[in-house]
């Protein structure tokens, strides 16, 4: 028997879904972790968000017996990585559960990029017949993906329907299924002159903070595109807008920020060609049944003893 700790308004999807898998529901008590009054002493496992860390202190302080913990999403960075270390607490995250919105959010803005669709929408605000704009197209161009992860891959396989030439980079420079070419380790920063589009899904990590430097996206055409779904950390976000309101780059589209939320007087707002999106680029209600899916499998695999999902390399941060 194991108890397992998890959000109220997450309890009877969890029950739902654990009860289809009547060798274990037996076996699994689920808590409310967001009731004061539950008692947490018992809890082995717990679903938090990372993101507040005094919630995070008071249920490692509640939860004295919690060997394992999940978060509901991908990046782990605001986590206490050496604190669970020290304590030998298994994390696991939500890794590939959202990949599928936020690619396609990817291509979507790639695809008003190079429609104009902007300019056709303020065109129809101003009630002018813009026939006088001249689309592009993703046919033909190069997309340079910084991250060749889950959410790197569906990418790709998106890109590619479109008839894009896809060059793929990560540490190890491995095989990416879709992509013309796989570069390893820097070799992307070379690449830079020759995309069309850069799209960065890296997670922010000791060795990432500051990955995209001013002189990389010094190297960008005048017509390129930057797109980062990773994190605000990994780039240098002043020297990206400062090149996008100058017209060095065709522009950028950024669904994560170093601060969120983004303040009302942030000149990101104002600029035509910067698209600026609420860290929402993941949001899809099948996202959440798929990462409740996961969750519920890992409680499974957990009251069997088995093998954890998507358990987080406590050193790499990721």
């Amino acid at each position: 028997m194991i108890t397992f700790a998890a959000g109220s308004d997450d309890l009877d999807d969890l029950r739902d879904r654990l009860s289809a898998a009547p060798d274990v529901s037996g076996d699994v008590t689920l808590v409310a972790i967001d009731d004061e009054g539950t008692d947490l002493g018992a809890v082995e496992g717990a679903v938090q968000w990372g993101g507040d860390a005094e919630k995070l202190a008071t249920l490692l302080a509640r939860a004295p017996q919690v060997r394992w913990l999940h978060s509901p999403g991908a990046g782990v960075e605001s986590w206490p990585l050496a604190e669970l270390r020290r304590r030998q607490i298994t994390l696991t995250n939500a890794a590939g559960v959202f990949a599928i919105p936020i690619a396609e959010w990817v291509l979507s803005v790639m695809l008003s990029a190079v429609t104009r669709a902007r300019e056709v929408d303020a065109a129809q605000r101003e009630h002018r017949w813009a026939d006088d704009l001249v689309s592009g197209e993703l046919h033909g161009r190069t997309l340079l993906l910084l991250g060749a992860g889950g959410i790197g891959q569906q990418v790709v396989d998106r890109a590619a329907a479109f008839g894009m030439r896809i060059w793929a980079a990560s540490r190890s420079g491995r095989a990416v299924p879709g992509a013309e070419r796989s570069l390893a380790g820097d070799a992307w920063r070379d690449a830079l002159p020759a995309a069309d589009v850069v799209v960065s899904t890296v997670p922010l990590t000791a060795q990432t903070r500051g990955l995209v430097t001013a002189a990389d996206i010094a190297r960008l055409r005048s017509d390129a595109w930057f797109v980062n779904v990773g994190r605000g950390g990994t780039v240098d976000e002043e020297a990206l807008l400062d090149a996008a309101a100058a017209g060095r780059i065709g522009g950028a589209a950024l669904d994560t920020w170093l601060t969120e939320p983004l303040p009302a007087d942030h000149r990101a707002w104002a600029l035509e060609n910067v698209v600026v999106s609420p860290h929402r680029s993941g949001s899809s209600a099948a996202g959440r049944d798929r990462g409740l899916d996961l969750l519920a499998d890992n409680i499974r695999r957990f009251s069997a003893n088995e093998s954890l999902r998507n358990v987080v390399d406590l050193d790499a941060g990721y």
